[in-house]
This record gives C-alpha cells, structure tokens and sequence, in this order.
C-alpha cells in the first residue's frame, strides 16, 4: 500500500543559483523546489531577482552558478527552445503576443509542432494534415471559450487592451500543453475584476493537475492561490512556507511582508 503522506518528487529543482551583471549580484544562491501540481509563488521586493530567476530557469539568461533539473532531466545552461520542448513554458511580465496576428493565429502559433512537419507525414495523404489541424483548431476555440475571449478570435492581438493581451499569451502557452507553467506578474496591469478572472482560470488549471511558478506582488491573489511561497530579497531565497506560516516569520515581515 502506497504512503499518501510521501512528498513527491520535485518537477523544478533549482540549487544554488547565481547570477550578476557586472558587480551586481542579481541572484545568489538560490535554492528552491516545486512540487507537482501546485503554484509555487514567488515573492518578494522589487530587485530581489525574482524574474531574474525565471530567466535563469528558463534559459533566457546564462547560470553563472549552481543547477536547475526539470522532470529529471539537467537543464543547466540549455537552450530557451529546448527547455520548452521538455515542457517547460514561461509567460513575460510585459505580455507578449504576436501584435499582427489575430487572437485565434497566436494561438496556433504557440502548438506543438504538427506531425506534418516530419517527412513521413508530409509524404503521406493530406486528409491527415487535415486532421490536425482540425484538432489545433478545435483546442484553441476550447481555450478561447474557456478564457471568455472566443468574439476576439480573429481580432488582431496588437489591438487588444494589456489584460487581453496577457489572456492571450497564457492561451498560447496552454497550446504547448506544458508540464510546467512560469507566470511572470500574470496580473500586473489588470483591473481587478479580469485578475480574479484570471485567477479562477488558474484555479481550475491547478484543480486538472497543473504546475506553476507564478511572480505576484497582489498578496491576497497570492494567498488565495499559491503554497508553498517562495520569498526573496537581495537576491536570496529567505524564506518559503504558506502564507499563514510567512506572516509569523519576523525576517520576512521586516524585509517584505511588513511594507
């Protein structure tokens, strides 16, 4: 009989990470797990290197020191690409969307490759490159339902108001049918009412068994989604724990909390 009370292993690893540019130490010694289907939230002041880490993860930015392992594989100093392959997709914290092609197009854009692509496909009958593209076509109209944007589909995403576009980018991102999501400020820039919006969208993608790793600075968003949270200041991983367990911690009130 399996014990329900084992932790599981970690999807993300990330140990001993560091980074500067020039004499600034943007990162430094960063350690921190995440565990599947969770959001892991990851606070903390302004300039503390929270998306500094992210970039770091994700392969954006060179790791100076110390490893990150992503579903068992080693991913230290690889590509943003081939990270993304594995399953690991990001979102920016300005958002980031394909401005001349409409909401439906930057959807498709961001699927897996088609089978199509391969030689054995594309020597094959055209009914089946037909079939998948009905099936892309059929998930980005679910998500588009989903996310309450289907009467902006073909609308072009550089027309669209900086909360729509970061809907926008997040739909893409769920095209890749990742095993992980980063979100970078997902509700920076939005009103309230489109947050908790998007809030209940992450709620559900956490009830179907997602991962993430979500930068917020609105605390009460990141008490109703996220535990654990993962706390840094001057680069440093201070603290982590639950909300409730945060705010009794007297180190991170002073640094962070306590503003």
């Amino acid at each position: 009989m399996s014990d329900s009370s084992v932790t599981p292993q970690p999807l993300l690893e990330v140990r001993g990470l560091a980074c500067s540019f020039g004499a600034v130490r943007a990162v430094e010694d960063a350690t921190f797990t995440v565990i599947p289907g969770t959001i892991t939230g990851l606070i903390g002041p302004n300039g503390a290197g929270k998306s500094t880490v992210i970039d770091l993860i994700t392969g954006r930015t060179p790791t100076q020191r110390g490893s990150i392992r992503f579903a068992g594989n080693d991913i230290t100093g690889r590509r943003s690409h081939e990270i993304a392959r594995l399953g690991m997709i990001r979102t920016f914290q300005q958002a980031n969307v394909f401005s001349r092609l409409t909401v439906l197009e930057n959807l498709l854009v961001g699927s897996r490759p088609w089978p199509g692509e391969g030689v054995g496909m594309a020597l094959g009958p055209r009914r089946r490159w037909s079939e998948q593209e009905l099936n892309l076509q059929d998930r980005a109209w679910g998500l588009l339902d989903r996310f309450g944007l289907r009467r902006l589909a073909n609308e072009y995403a550089g027309a669209l108001s900086g909360g729509q576009k970061r809907l926008v980018e997040m739909m893409r991102a769920l095209m890749a049918e990742p095993k992980m999501l980063l979100l970078d400020e997902p509700m920076a820039g939005v009103n309230p009412s489109l947050a908790n919006s998007i809030a209940d969208r992450l709620e559900e993608l956490l009830e179907e068994g997602m991962t993430m790793l979500m930068i917020e600075h609105d605390l009460h968003l990141v008490e109703r989604l996220c535990d654990p949270v993962v706390v840094m200041a001057h680069g440093a991983v201070l603290a982590e724990g639950s909300m409730a367990e945060l705010q009794e911690n007297v180190e991170v009130v002073d640094a962070y909390l306590g503003a």
